[in-house]
Parts: C-alpha cells; sequence; structure tokens
C-alpha cells in the first residue's frame, strides 16, 4: 500500500516523518484511540518513526495510509492494511479525527484500499476486527460487505471478528 490512491473526495498517501503532528491529532485524541490514546506528541512522533521503519520490510500493497480530503492539506484519518495479530492474515483497519465522523471518509478510504489489494490479486482475504461497543466502525464493515466470523476477546475488551473474499471474477 505504499503507492497513493485517490477517491472520489479523498487523496491517500504514506505518511511521512513530518506527519507526526497529524498522526498525533488522530491517535492522542482519546474519543478516537479509546483503548489507548498517546499520552504526548514525543510519543506519537516515536510511534510514526516506528511504524514508517516497519514498512520498509513488509511487502507491497502493505502498509498505512494518511487520508485527506482531495485538494487539502489536512491529514483527517488513516487506513491500513497489515498482517493481523488475531487472524492468520492481513487485516484493514481505520481511524479517523473526529470532526471526520458521519461523513463516509472511512467507507469510501477502506473501501478504496480493499478494491486495490483484491485487483492488484496480491490477497484473497481481508479481515477486521470491531469492538463491540464502536458502532461506527461496526456499520463500515456492514457497508464494506464483511461477513462477521466469531465473536472474541481482543486486548481485553469483546470484539467480532470480520473478513470478506476476493470477489470471484
Amino acid at each position: 500500500m505504499n503507492t497513493p490512491l485517490e477517491t472520489e473526495r479523498l487523496a491517500l498517501r504514506p505518511f511521512r516523518a513530518s506527519d507526526a503532528e497529524a498522526w498525533h491529532a488522530i491517535w492522542g485524541d482519546p474519543e478516537v484511540i479509546w483503548w489507548g490514546a498517546s499520552e504526548s506528541l514525543e510519543k506519537s512522533r516515536a510511534g510514526l518513526e516506528r511504524l514508517i521503519a516497519k514498512e520498509r520490510e513488509w511487502p507491497a500493497g502493505i502498509g498505512w495510509l494518511a487520508v485527506s480530503r482531495k485538494g487539502e492539506d489536512e491529514i483527517i484519518g488513516d487506513v491500513l492494511l497489515q498482517q493481523a495479530p488475531f487472524a492468520p492474515g492481513i487485516e484493514i483497519g481505520w481511524h479517523f479525527r473526529r470532526h471526520a465522523w458521519g461523513q463516509g471518509y472511512a467507507t469510501e478510504a477502506a473501501r478504496a484500499v480493499l478494491e486495490r489489494a483484491f485487483a492488484e490479486g496480491a490477497l484473497e482475504r481481508v479481515y477486521a476486527i470491531v469492538a463491540l461497543e464502536n458502532p461506527r466502525s461496526l456499520r463500515i464493515v456492514e457497508k464494506l460487505g464483511m461477513a462477521a466470523e466469531k465473536d472474541m476477546e481482543y486486548a481485553g475488551l469483546p470484539h467480532r471478528l470480520f473478513a470478506i473474499e476476493r470477489p470471484a471474477g
């Protein structure tokens, strides 16, 4: 996923070290990252730098993308494809700033990332895990056409595991 991508309303691109403040606006907000937001810009910066370094070792098509509205510089969220720690394969995930909630950006960005991953033929199946107390993300996986597979505990919280297969054809 290390190449840019555009949708009707959004521009997605790889993160850069210079994105630390935007990263912290997402990952430091306890309402967005309610399971453990970063306490400081310095910790967020270090986390982003670790992620960028790790991505260099990942296969093409796997990684994190910063999401902004077309024609705007402000990063409003992220979408990721990475090795799933809870299932035998690749997971998709998303995190968006509060002011971007409820506008369909996460669904639009995640759909584009899934479509590209399946079109390039590298992936046959993608997973998502959603905390049961996260109704916004539960709606997103539904809109993406992901099927519920099982309920499970992850990181000490009840979650539901979802999956989607590469479309035939």
